[in-house]
């Protein structure tokens, strides 16, 4: 009987020792349900969506993932073009927009989601990148030790969690980074063991998802092939790691070699050197420590927790280091981000995170051959001695801490939520939020030091030890969302109005719409206007084209920053640009209306392809549409694209009369200096006919946040005035109604005025409707990623094409290749020939032929491996050019700490 039951038991152990196996094995499993649920609880306490209509949509979100998802959409059914999208800045390439903001799998889940829930699908786009940053971390962390099964799990939930991801989850594309880096690391690890194919792959699928902060992860590839180089002498490694970046680099050539070429056409340009001149010595450490605060506690354990010195976690130690330093020192902080940001300013953190995190796991896990999990057990079975006793009394004394910290942690939060989610607010934090936000983090550290100091010295169990992270984890569960994610979420009243405008006019011509004004304050963000459908003049991205966004300054439309506005410009302009419709709140007839917008049809419009009354392309090469001012630039609009520069009048500051102003003129500026109270500027308009009136003032044109002149003037007219003018989301020219006979311009000046440009001008809109009739025009209608018309022509004539010029648009006409011209600074122009002519205009990103030959090469380089494989043929450098390899890796390591660490330090200080 009692071999029997010996067996028996023998069995049974088996059988559980296998469950617990197979328990550990998919152990990854288990973080992302945790987060799942847990973020479920947090919406449903919160009335957010799928339990209420909050929306954790805020900032970037809101202005330009959302509105891109509702484009996507219209790309996946197929009314939109992939490569040119003209609902975005009069037609502009989207390749380049989608590898910035869009390439994850998770995107194409907008397919099954209704337009107008989109702002609500924001929150489970989060929560799911959440749940596969929590999976991806725990399945890299099991490799590393698959028996420390509770510290897995605690540390892949707050890698998911991370202050990182709940300050930056708007920009919704870098959470998919964040779940790709642990396959990254894992891809090293292996490659450290001589299989390359994972690194390769992953490397590869980090420049799809994002080849901006790809930068940033090359950055830090380099610092960690040369640090393990120079720690473990590995130069087969080096060999390696050089092999699979360069396929890497072949492979993804089709997404980074049109979107380098769409960055570098872009606005988003400025000196490196300069910017680290001007640069100070600290970060803005109020915004950017907060994104490490969440894993604070682990630093100790991290740093100090491992008791075995080894390569591994020297390695990790170095790196982890390296990548800290950027957080507080700001030159070295804007070389991590391609030499400078403009918000969001640790973008590579979502790295120091998870090194953190896998250093303090390493830090707690192993030692010497044991687990965290195993070597608690043992250390139960200690004899009874003053050491045992006091063991136990420290271990429960640091777990009560640990729990009592959760519940002060909660407290704490609740009552200084308004001073701690001041990020939320702006962006940016202030001394108070890092202050409250610092009180909390702090005495979780101390007791993590505290335990860490015990667990060197043998006087904390392990499994207390990672009991007491997790409790500590437990409560980030609150910090962070509560702080950086509830405080600002927000009802999607205005959004579902916004969309109900979709599909709500009927024409089958091709047609722009603009706003009357600036509508942000109505979650009306400039995308939106695409979004929905529309073919739009604005549009806010990285990637918003450098010569439109000057052409469109110099046509009176408002743009600041990387932004171009949908309102603003003129009638002249707008007919043009082929605006035929208008979002408004002003009264008038409407095509359609809700409670708060109204599609109002424009009164002059003319079909895209206006045959100009002047050739524009030979005016162009003479030199005459140089840029002057913005009254003069409408009289030549008028004159070469209408026939008709008399349908302008201007009004000079020389024309104008002062009160208690005095002018200069200096260095090609007006200068306006007040003397007095009430000191203002009227101009008296005197004028026959019915005329829309216009001011403008006009400070540089550039890309700065600000203009000097913002705010400075109140304007009024008979039927209109604004209080603060220009401003940074309206610094267009300012309608000031339309009238007929005489009217006025009055501008109060606030205090010292240097502009440029600072006039009144008139449109005739009699005369205006008269050029409109006459003028001719190809009519040319939209089709996936190109536009096509025909038209019958004498030979010779110009065609004015209101769509941004750029070097990625072909010209057929009739089948033969035509030659397309870029005129006013921007926009395109073509002639035409004798006859019908068949016109064609398709468009492909530039670099996307040249990108997809090279990815295809990389692709047959990967089979060939594969088959070598296969057939047991061992691909691998001779030793003498692996060693040079090492030697390269090292340099190449040196170089980059000298560039990204050293000389904008010395650029600074000097």
């Amino acid at each position: 009987m009692s071999a029997i039951y010996d067996s028996h038991v023998v069995r049974q152990r088996a059988e559980n020792n296998g469950i617990i196996a197979m328990l550990k094995r998919f152990i990854w499993a288990v973080p992302p349900m945790i987060v799942f649920f847990a973020m479920l609880a947090i919406y449903k306490v919160n009335g957010l969506y799928p339990f209420g209509d909050k929306t954790v949509s805020w900032c970037d979100m809101n202005q330009q993932v959302v509105p891109l998802l509702l484009t996507f959409k219209d790309v996946l059914s197929g009314k939109e073009g992939f490569f040119f999208n003209f609902n975005h800045a009069s037609g502009m390439n989207f390749f380049g927009v989608f590898f910035f903001f869009l390439s994850s799998p998770f995107t194409f889940l907008v397919a099954f989601v209704d337009k107008a829930d989109m702002l609500s699908f924001a929150n489970v786009l989060v929560m799911l990148k959440m749940c596969a940053i929590a999976g991806t971390s725990s399945y890299y962390l099991y490799t590393r030790n698959p028996n420390a099964s509770v510290l897995n799990v605690a540390l892949s939930v707050l890698n998911a969690v991370s202050g990182y991801v709940m300050m930056y989850y708007q920009n919704v594309i870098w959470l998919d980074m964040v779940g790709v880096f642990p396959l990254l690391m894992l891809g090293l690890d292996r490659l450290k063991e001589g299989k390359r194919l994972m690194f390769t792959v992953v490397l590869a699928a980090c420049l799809f998802i994002n080849y901006y902060l790809s930068f940033m992860i090359v950055v830090f590839l380099l610092l960690y092939a040369a640090v393990w180089v120079i720690l473990s002498k590995n130069m087969r490694f080096a060999g390696d790691f050089i092999i699979c970046c360069a396929v890497a680099a072949l492979l993804s050539a089709v997404v980074w070699l049109p979107s380098f070429a769409q960055y570098f056409a872009s606005g988003r340009k400025s000196s490196v050197i300069e910017t680290l001149k001007s640069s100070s010595v600290l970060t803005a450490y109020d915004t950017t420590v907060p994104t490490l605060l969440s894993v604070l506690f682990l630093y100790p354990f991290a740093l100090f927790g491992a008791r075995r010195m080894t390569d591994r976690s020297n390695h990790l130690t170095v790196l982890l280091l390296l990548t800290t330093v950027p957080v507080i020192l700001e030159p070295v902080n804007k070389m991590w981000q391609t030499g400078n940001y403009m918000s969001f300013p640790t973008r590579y953190a979502f790295i120091t995170v998870f090194l953190c995190v896998t250093a303090a796991f390493e830090g707690l896990s192993c030692k010497g051959g044991e687990t965290a999990d195993n070597a608690c057990f043992k250390g139960v079975a200690l004899g009874k001695g003053i050491k045992t006793y006091l063991s136990i009394i420290l271990s429960a004394a640091t777990v009560s801490a640990s729990v009592v910290y959760c519940f002060f942690a909660v407290r704490y939060t609740k009552n200084n939520i308004e001073v701690m989610d001041a990020y939320a607010s702006s962006l940016w934090g202030d001394e108070q939020s890092l202050r409250a936000l610092f009180t909390v983090y702090s005495v979780s550290a101390v007791i993590s030091a505290s335990a860490c100091v015990l667990h060197r010295l043998r006087m904390l169990k392990p499994l207390l030890a990672c009991l007491a992270v997790c409790v500590i984890v437990t409560a980030e569960f609150f910090i962070s969302p509560q702080v950086y994610m509830v405080a600002p979420a927000h009802e999607v009243e205005y959004f579902k109005d916004i969309v109900d405008l979709s599909g709500r006019i009927e024409s089958e011509e091709f047609y722009r719409v603009k706003t009357d004004k600036d509508y942000t304050w109505r979650d009306f963000d400039v995308n939106m206007l695409g979004g929905i459908g529309y073919n739009a003049l604005g549009h806010y991205t990285s990637l918003t084209p450098d010569n439109y966004m000057t052409a469109i300054k110099q046509m009176g439309y408002t743009s600041y920053w990387m932004e171009v506005g949908n309102s603003g410009g003129t009638e002249i302009t707008d007919a043009v640009m082929s605006v035929g419709y208008e979002i408004s709140s002003r009264s008038g007839d409407a095509v359609y209306e809700n409670e708060y917008y109204k599609m109002i049809k424009k009164d002059y419009f003319l079909p895209l392809g206006l045959i100009s009354a002047e050739d524009v392309i030979a005016s162009t090469e003479s030199g005459v549409n140089k840029y002057t001012d913005r009254a003069s630039h409408q009289k030549t609009l008028a004159r070469e694209l209408l026939g008709d520069e008399d349908i302008v009048n201007a009004y000079g500051i020389d024309k104008a009369t002062l009160y208690n102003v005095t002018v200069e003129h200096e260095n090609g500026k007006i200068i306006l200096s007040p003397t007095g109270t009430g000191a203002r500027v009227r101009f008296n308009i005197n004028q026959g006919g019915s005329y829309a009136l216009y001011f403008n003032v006009f400070c540089e044109n550039n890309n700065s946040l600000r203009q000097p002149v913002n705010g400075k003037l109140k304007v009024s007219s008979p039927k209109s005035s604004t209080y603060s003018f220009p401003s940074q989301k309206d610094n267009g020219v300012l309608k000031m109604g339309s009238f007929e006979g005489n009217s006025y311009v009055s501008v109060s000046i606030q205090s010292r005025v240097e502009v440029p440009e600072f006039s009144v001008f008139t449109v005739d809109l009699g005369k205006l409707s008269d050029s409109v009739n006459k003028a001719k025009a190809v009519g040319l209608n939209e089709r996936r990623n190109g536009l096509a018309g025909e038209i019958t022509a004498v030979g010779g004539e110009c065609v004015f094409l209101s769509v941004p010029y750029d070097s990625g648009m072909r010209l057929k006409i009739n089948g033969r290749r035509g030659e397309l011209y870029e005129v006013y600074g921007g926009f395109t122009a073509f002639y035409l020939e004798a006859g019908e002519n068949r016109i064609e205009i398709s468009y492909v990103s530039p670099g996307f032929a040249t990108g997809a030959v090279i990815a295809a090469f990389g692709l047959m380089l990967v089979l060939a491996a594969a088959v070598a494989k296969k057939r047991q043929c061992e691909i691998a450098l001779p030793p003498r050019v692996q060693t040079v390899c090492g030697y390269a890796v090292a340099f190449a390591g040196v170089a980059v700490f000298a560039v990204v660490y050293v000389a904008p330090m010395i650029l600074c200080v000097i």
